[in-house]
């Protein structure tokens, strides 16, 4: 599964680096950018509760094998329209919505099948070992797009071939995957849109896991969208060629695996909590610094910064959820988790919007005030956020029968 998902994952980092050159390329406005990534988070918004119900009662295994096998189809097409020189902004759209669609379901999947490969006691250091796969993949992905790019006799058509491919190598190691994989406990059969409200019931409910997913919907809202705006600070504020936004999206992502790695050395720690305060914090600095730098070297290591500090965070944070997260609701949590992600999508386009009017530094500035004020508000006003961590795990409401995991 690890290896499935670092394949699929660097087909994704070529695909939105691609995707967001073509649609800057084709219409020159960081409001079409922001169009274009919103198209996809909005399945991600409204699909993910369902997928979220189908991954704790169906087979785990073959719901991702099929999201994959979607992804590799809508890959292909959108790459058949390349070559043949019909592309169009509206086709970035319909495709991106279709993605969207595969990604919302095969992403709580994923994370809901890890503790079940490796148990509760390995799950901080599991988690951190997949970021870090993925974090990887943000350093070979984008440079491997923008040199792609660049290629006269490949271009955009060849950077979502190339992307075809990963999604379908992708394929053949989920397929690998042993049917008992996922022999973990299921959601009670049961009414389809009981059991998806009451996985809402349950984070509600559950005062620590709620401020946990509150924690990861603010700096992902407004702190994310930067990588979708990385290609108006290649253009109009570093003024350098595409090989360059490659270049800015990989030390994102170098940065991005020593924060992972980082993690996983930290995962055992019992201020989790702390460190998560702490990185939080930084994420927000480090994305003051880099808006307000127009010095081609210096960007490249502040983004850098920028993306240690975002996935030490998000890594923690991750952890911290599924730790006080009953085994029966893994699926419905990670899918309102997932609902992050699209929410950042949806403040792409409102950014994307500010970036055409106020420019791209001074929006990305203050999103990063923002996120380390709150970050500062939070840790002043929840105590708890400062102490060790519980050592017991959460389970479902008292409605329910608690099931030990």
């Amino acid at each position: 599964m690890w290896l499935g998902m670092i394949i699929s994952f660097g087909g994704l980092q070529i695909a939105i680096i691609s995707r967001g050159y073509l649609a800057y390329d084709l219409s020159g406005s960081a409001g079409i950018l922001g169009l274009v990534g919103l198209a996809m988070g909005l399945p991600m918004l409204f699909f993910s509760p369902v997928a979220g119900v189908l991954a704790d009662r169906l087979d785990k295994r073959r719901l991702l094998i099929g999201s994959q096998l979607f992804m590799f189809t809508v890959a292909g097409l959108l790459a058949l329209l390349i070559h043949t020189g019909l592309i169009a902004i509206w086709h970035l759209i319909v495709f991106g919505f279709f993605q969207g669609i595969a990604f919302s379901l095969g992403m709580p999947t994923r994370s809901s099948l890890i503790p079940a490969l490796v148990g509760r006691e390995r799950l901080g250091n599991a988690i951190a070992l997949n970021n870090s796969g993925r974090n990887m993949m943000t350093i070979v992905g984008p440079a491997v797009a923008g040199i792609v790019i660049v290629t006269p006799w490949l271009g955009t058509a060849g950077a979502f071939d190339i992307t075809a491919l990963c999604y379908g190598v992708a394929t053949l190691f989920l397929l690998r995957l042993p049917k008992a994989a996922d022999s973990g406990k299921k959601a009670d059969p049961g009414k389809f849109s009981a059991q998806m409200f009451a996985g809402f019931n349950y984070v509600f409910t559950e005062r620590t896991l709620l401020l946990l997913l509150v924690l990861a919907f603010v700096p992902i809202l407004l702190g994310r969208p930067y990588q979708m705006l990385l290609p108006v600070f290649q253009a109009d504020v570093l003024n350098v060629d595409a090989r360059w936004l490659g270049f800015l999206n990989a030390a994102s992502g170098a940065g991005g695996l020593l924060g992972s790695l980082l993690v996983a050395y930290l995962a055992a720690s019992q201020h989790a909590k702390l460190l998560q305060t702490v990185f939080g914090g930084l994420f927000g600095i480090a994305l003051i610094l880099f808006a307000y730098t127009s010095w081609l070297p210096l960007s490249l290591v502040l983004v850098g910064f920028v993306g240690l500090a975002a996935n030490a965070y998000m890594s923690l944070n991750n952890t911290l959820v599924m730790l006080h997260t009953d085994q029966a609701y893994y699926g419905r949590v990670m899918s309102i988790y997932m609902m992050s992600f699209s929410l950042m999508m949806f403040s792409g386009l409102p950014m994307g919007m500010l970036v055409d009017r106020w420019g791209a530094p001074q929006v990305v500035g203050v999103a990063g005030a923002v996120i380390l004020l709150f970050i500062l508000a939070v840790s002043l006003a929840v105590p708890a956020s400062r102490q060790k961590d519980e050592s017991e795990p959460r389970t479902a409401p008292p409605r329910r029968t608690p099931a030990p995991l």
